[in-house]
């Protein structure tokens, strides 16, 4: 008698019933579990596309991303970023990508550090470097108000393609809340800051006073979905040809409690880079994994 008819009728044997149902059962169990694996699998992969994805990243330092992403609320929180990327056919390719953001935040006082390191070469045969760069970002916050911040902030940085072998900057001055919601925020920061440029082929360099104000967007959507913009325009005060705009843009959006999904763009020009063989425009994107604490 076939299954599709013993449950209407009145024939069917009591210990086929009970087999036939448990065959069921254990089907349903199985295509679940088997469903959660390639899930799960598909997942995996999708981070580790992400993780593999990051290309040109500039040295542009996005502090409202990380104001977003650990939030306001007392004691101290971070972020970590990384990618990992090696392969190749004929040559091998290595990329190594990573950050770390940490914050303290006591009563009106804010401390904030951040450190990224990014390398990017080829391996085997004829070396070729496409980038090797790194910098170290400290920052102080003090509230004055609601809308009024002071900051002061340092910053090390390092870039061989761009022939940047150490650039120093100190700088700050006031912060201005202009946009003060739920889902909008929007910051306006006239800093000034002291730069000190050494050339890595010729060993040159350079010590002037310039401006970096700031404008700074962060929007939220359905709670989950925040998208940081951040705009520098950096003139050399009384060269006001000598300029440089930054511009960057980060979205990131919850996989987990601890874990976000983010992808970063990025566009600089420099009126005046270290050589004649260096771009005015540079530019670049960047995918990965954050995680919070």
């Amino acid at each position: 008698m076939r299954w599709t008819k013993s449950l209407g009728c009145a024939q069917a044997k009591p210990g086929r019933h009970i087999r036939n149902t448990r065959y069921l059962f254990m089907g349903k169990r199985y295509a679940k579990a088997a469903s959660h694996y390639i899930c799960a699998m598909f997942l995996r992969l999708a981070l580790i596309f992400c993780l593999a994805t990051s290309t040109l990243h500039a040295q542009v330092v996005n502090v409202e991303a990380m104001r977003g992403l650990t939030g306001q609320e007392p004691g101290t929180h971070g972020v970590l970023d990384g990618s990992f990327y090696f392969g190749g056919t004929q040559a091998l390719l290595l990329r190594l990508s990573t950050s770390a953001n940490f914050r303290k935040t006591l009563e009106k006082e804010s401390f904030y550090g951040i450190f990224h390191g990014n390398l990017s070469t080829r391996v085997g045969g004829d070396a070729l470097l496409f980038e090797q760069n790194g910098f170290v970002h400290g920052r102080y916050n003090r509230e004055w108000s609601e809308e009024w911040t002071g900051e002061l902030f340092f910053q090390w940085q390092s870039n061989k393609p761009m022939r940047i072998a150490q650039r120093y900057n100190f700088g700050g001055g006031p912060r201005f809340r202009a946009i003060d919601s739920k889902t909008v925020n929007f910051f306006l920061s006239p800093l000034v800051m002291y730069e000190l440029d050494i050339e890595s082929v010729t060993g040159a360099y350079e010590s002037v006073f310039r401006m970096s104000t700031y404008m700074s967007l962060d929007l939220l959507f359905k709670e989950k979905y925040r998208i940081n913009t951040i705009a520098y325009y950096q003139p050399q005060i009384l060269e006001w040809d000598d300029v440089r705009v930054v511009m960057n843009s980060r979205f990131s959006t919850p996989i987990s409690p601890k874990l976000n999904l983010t992808v970063s763009g990025n566009l600089n020009y420099d009126a005046y880079p270290a050589g004649t063989d260096v771009p005015n425009f540079t530019y670049g994107v960047n995918s990965g994994i954050s995680w919070r604490f």
